[in-house]
């Protein structure tokens, strides 16, 4: 889950790819292809090109996720309600119609 909110950081995206920090760059194995994903310049994380291109498409698939998951819990709890034609009342056995 995204540490910020709804938008996806450098570690976020490293974290969904089972990326690692080497030295003072993230990089992530990606089709057998090794992508360094950002570049450490004083104390801030910069994407390289193809880092800030996963980070967009990764970014579109976590609000995705995410709007699903609400989604779901919506629709779960109307699909719940059960409507009859006969309604009892109380605990017996009497029935309303």
């Amino acid at each position: 889950m995204c540490v910020f909110g709804e938008f996806m950081n450098v570690l976020d995206l490293m974290t969904r790819l089972n990326g690692q920090i080497l030295g003072h760059k993230i990089r992530a194995t990606i089709n057998g292809e090794i992508v360094v994903l950002a570049k450490l310049n004083d104390q801030t994380w910069e994407y390289t090109d193809k880092g800030q291109v996963l980070a967009n498409e990764h970014s579109n698939l976590f609000a995705a996720e995410a709007d699903a998951k609400t989604r779901k819990k919506t629709v779960s709890a109307v699909e719940s309600v059960q409507v009859s034609a006969d309604t009892v009342v109380g605990l017996g056995t009497k029935t309303v119609k």
